[in-house]
């Protein structure tokens, strides 16, 4: 038996390679361990290189790959997988009189994630050699008293702990700790003596059960120990009774490099900016700058797609090679499934619920699937029922059938086919569609148990593959094939006979495995720029290495163990805890960075991070060796440039296609009261067409109510037009069934939370209003309906004018023009005439809140040849709490209605002159706090700053 302790700087690998025995160029007779898998790499490379020429590899392990092949020369106890084991953990939970948790685990879906705590737990104290006896025991052992609930779950896990592992042994199974510890006992039984030299290297943190194997094998005459000097070594190996003289520290520093950013985006600036500097990629000799001796360190997983799209635009994939574990429910295949899942979960029974729909036809793998060989018709099959059904707007639910058999669709779809497809029948998009529908929705409506679930799963995505332009998405292949795998170990699984009653439990099973499921990005190890893991840098030297996320909770992990054993019960029974984490990490920290000539370290410091403790005691040295305290000095910030100046929009001006259009144009009231508010909105949404997106929220937004209202009382009111209106027309029964039919039309038969209590909100209030306020108008003076949603349209001046009108009623001598308003505001429809001075285009705004109701009564006085004075305007504000007469809001107070009338129609004449005015420019909102906010353009003229 020997050890070697090696200076943290040295090259772990070529300290191995004199120590390798060999027959000419044949290595086979020694056997090399590493931790992880990695290394071995790099020393079959160092080897290739002293030997210039082929040879027989030395058999190099990581120890998990070590213990196994040891265990399975003599055991033929099959490697358990972790969802057997939860399976076999849940029905020991079933039979258990007092289960984990009362009622709350008493499902597979719900046990599943304590199931993994309980696995890894079990698996600890396994591999820690810890008897079952000292768990049942702990309480005794802390000297204090422990909470009910902590003592409960250390109960629980005792008894599991008990009879786990006899179960598993009933099956003839195994896990990896059971392998560990048995392999550590009965060592001697192995054939190590087969090996001329046994090689353990680069290891620090040690299990129990690796401890025991460590020391047996220590005895061996053929074994030789490589460790690592760096902090915290001396520790682990007297407990490993290996003596050791003064360690030597490295004599040598790196150069270290310091960048502070504000978020990742900034890590990942800092970094494309370094990497674009190094001497010779200027000159496109990649293959030159970028190789295995350079690493990219990403503690933290989720900073890897920022880092390929912004950090290393000037390389190409085969500059760099990727290994890390990614989570598999942050990949683009997980959005698409469960997008479909929340579709299914939506429906109510066999109509689908229409915002859910669009998610998941309007992702990219559904929307793109091949039709005729081509995914653009699909594309515009999917955007044409986004369109129409948004149109639709109140429109929540609909069957997959009346989607496939809507004519309005498949008519526009048909319409937008390229040339080349016309060919395409109306039937054969109908076909299509239905397909489509039937290969990924009809999938998913129900399963058999969870052995058809994912069977469906990789049916799926098996069709997405094979029928959509998604493999040829970035990683679609290896993020599809580690899906596919997880699913083809749950379709082999204990549990893939498992039937859940509900649909939800599938999903709710299937979400909570794949968050602990990893794609392994495995790409080739010694070719290119290494982008690793933290772990995955382990025993390996590099010359330069760029490490991001030194931040606190990420490097080390300082967050709470996963577990179910409180922090006091782990150090009794001696498991690891975050301290031992802790240390663990600024091991291979400290041997990571004094292996290299160059280090660039990248952290994050705002209001919610801060840079990690290797990062301060990195930067201390660095203070110490120059005997300063200023340690801004040695930092490179990323700053973005940010302008705090409020941009003001600037005035357009009007083109001779624009005032041509214009003096065309047919205009409106709310034409009219936009132009008014601010030029540069009408510009934006008359001249040019511009609109937000419409989307379908799932709520009925306030201007689908205020339609509603509208059409409702249009429908009420139609039949009793033309003559004086009575007491008896005020009939609550019928507009109740009326209301019930029209909600029925809209919403389907059963409207269900927010929209069943709309429902009886809009009864209600039109109840009242019926009541209220027609009753009490009806007998305070003769009231008859003329006309009821008409629709105007003349020419006035040369303007083309036009406007729909909600009522026309005669009220005793006068005739009103009536408008719904289903808000309750009265300010924004006032009109002061005190401030209106026609003179003064600045008080037209100041003044007027909405000239609706004049320009109504100009439509309908020109059109029936009506004096102004034996016409009024009238806004009923619906939305009021308390329905009377108060709810009114006249345009004209009785006795100054033409005078009022004359200087508004100037008003309105005068507006519209100045839009077609060629010299006069659209110019920006003069009241901005009223106008900006809520705008949807506020984002094109700058004005986002703008608030209320």
């Amino acid at each position: 038996m020997s050890t070697l302790i090696i200076k943290p700087g040295q090259n772990l690998i070529e300290e191995i390679i004199p120590h390798l025995e060999s027959s000419g160029r044949d290595y086979s007779s020694n056997l090399v361990v590493f931790p992880g898998k990695r290394p071995s790499h790099f020393l079959r490379k160092a080897l290739a290189q002293k030997i210039k020429g082929s040879f027989i590899p030395p058999v190099i392990f990581s120890m998990d790959e070590f213990v196994d092949h040891m265990y399975e020369s003599l055991q033929t106890k099959k490697k358990i997988e972790t969802i057997d084991a939860v399976v076999i953990l849940y029905e020991l939970h079933k039979k258990t009189l007092k289960p984990l948790g009362g009622e709350a685990f008493l499902s597979p879906d719900k046990f599943l994630p304590v199931g993994l705590k309980i696995y890894r737990d079990l698996e600890e104290l396994t591999i820690e050699n810890v008897q079952p006896a000292r768990v049942k025991q702990i309480e005794p052992l802390t000297g204090e008293v422990i909470p009910e609930q902590t003592l409960a779950r250390l109960q629980s896990l005792s008894y599991f702990y008990e009879n786990f592992y006899k179960a598993i042994e009933e099956k003839g199974l195994s896990t990896r700790s059971v392998r560990y510890r048995e392999v550590s006992k009965t060592i001697d039984e192995y054939g190590l003596s087969l090996y001329g030299q046994v090689i353990f290297a680069g290891f620090f943190a040690l299990t129990k059960s690796e401890k025991t194997l460590f020391r047996k094998l220590l005895q061996k005459e053929n074994s030789l120990f490589i460790f690592q000097n760096a902090t915290g070594l001396k520790e682990k190996l007297d407990d490993l009774d290996i003596v050791t003289d003064r360690m030597e520290a490295n004599p040598v520093e790196p150069v270290m490099h310091f960048y502070s950013s504000p978020d990742t985006h900034g890590q990942v600036y800092a970094l494309s900016k370094v990497i674009s500097s190094r001497p010779g990629l200027k000159q496109g000799d990649k293959a030159g700058v970028f190789n295995e001796t350079i690493a990219v360190v990403l503690p933290s997983s989720e900073t890897l797609f920022p880092l390929l799209r912004q950090g290393l635009p000037m390389l190409d994939e085969d500059s760099y090679n990727i290994s890390i574990g990614y989570p598999l429910h942050r990949t683009p295949i997980f959005g698409f499934l469960n997008n479909l899942m929340e579709l299914v979960l939506s429906m109510d029974n066999d109509r689908v619920y229409i915002p859910a729909y669009l998610n998941f036809v309007l992702h990219p793998y559904t929307k793109n699937i091949y039709c005729s060989g081509s995914a653009e018709i699909t594309r515009i099959i999917f955007h044409a029922i986004e369109k129409k059904l948004t149109e639709y707007r109140t429109k929540t639910f609909a069957t997959l059938s009346e989607i496939e058999e809507d004519e309005d669709i498949i008519s526009h779809v048909f319409d937008r086919m390229p040339e080349g497809v016309r060919e395409l029948s109306k039937r054969g998009i109908r076909e299509h569609l239905k397909a489509v529908h039937d290969n990924t929705i009809g999938k998913f409506l129900s399963f058999e148990n969870i052995e058809d679930f994912s069977g469906r799963c990789t049916e799926l995505l098996t069709y997405i593959f094979n029928n959509s332009t998604a493999r040829q998405h970035p990683l679609f292949f290896p993020f599809s094939e580690s899906f596919l795998k997880a699913m083809e170990t749950v379709s082999r699984s204990l549990m893939k006979d498992y039937v859940f009653t509900e649909t939800n439990s599938y999903f709710t099973f299937f979400r909570r495995y794949i968050m602990n499921e990893h794609t392994p990005f495995e790409g080739t190890p010694l070719r290119g720029l290494q982008i690793l893991g933290f772990l995955e840098t382990r025993n390996i030297k590099f010359d330069t290495v760029y490490i991001l996320d030194l931040n606190e909770d990420t490097i080390p992990d300082t967050r709470k163990e996963d577990t179910l054993l409180p922090l006091k019960a782990r150090q009794i029974l001696g498991l690891p805890t975050y301290l031992d984490r802790d240390k663990l990490s600024a091991y291979y920290f400290e041997t990571l960075l004094k292996g290299a000539k160059e280090a660039h370290l990248f952290f994050i410091e705002n209001d919610k991070k801060e840079r990690s403790r290797f990062v301060e005691r990195a930067l201390w040295e660095k203070q110490k060796k120059d005997r300063t305290t200023d340690a801004k000095k040695y930092l490179q910030f990323v700053q973005y440039k940010i302008r705090l100046d409020n941009p003001v929009p600037g005035e357009i001006t009007k083109s001779g296609r624009a005032t041509e259009f214009l003096e065309n144009f047919q205009y409106s009231a709310t034409a009219l009261d936009t132009y008014l508010a601010c030029q540069l909105k009408f510009y934006y949404t008359y001249v040019l067409r511009l609109d937000k997106k419409e989307e379908i929220s799932g709520d009925i937004e306030r201007v689908d109510i205020g339609k509603f209202v509208h059409r409702s009382l249009a429908e009420y009111f139609r039949k009793r037009r033309n003559r004086p209106l009575k007491e008896s027309d005020i009939d609550i029964k019928e507009m109740d069934i009326l209301l019930d039919k029209m909600f029925r039309d809209e919403y389907g038969n059963n409207p269900a939370g927010s929209l069943y209590l709309l429902k009886h909100q809009i009864k209600n209030h039109l109840r009242d209003f019926l009541q209220k306020y027609y009753i009490p108008a009806i007998r305070k003076q003769p009231v008859t309906l003329l006309d009821i949603e008409k629709d105007i349209h003349i020419t006035a001046n040369s303007f083309k004018l036009r406007g729909r009108l909600d009522s026309i009623e005669k009220r005793g001598a006068k005739t009103y023009i009536i408008d719904y308003k289903t808000g309750s505001n009265p300010s924004p429809l006032r009109i002061n005439p005190d401030k209106l001075v026609w003179d003064n285009r600045e008080s037209w705004g100041e003044a007027i809140g909405s000239l609706q109701l004049p320009f109504y009564l100009l439509l309908y006085s020109r059109k029936t040849n009506t004096k102004i004075r034996d016409l009024n305007g009238l806004f009923l504000l619906l939305g009021r709490s308390f329905i009377s007469d108060e709810i009114e809001l006249p345009l004209f107070e009785d006795g100054n209605g033409e005078e009022i009338y004359g200087l508004l129609e100037s008003v309105i004449f005068g507006l519209l002159k100045e839009i077609v005015d060629h010299d006069h420019p659209f110019n920006p909102s003069s009241d901005k706090k009223s106008s900006c906010p809520l705008c949807n353009f506020r984002y094109i003229c700058g004005t986002q700053w703008v608030v209320k």
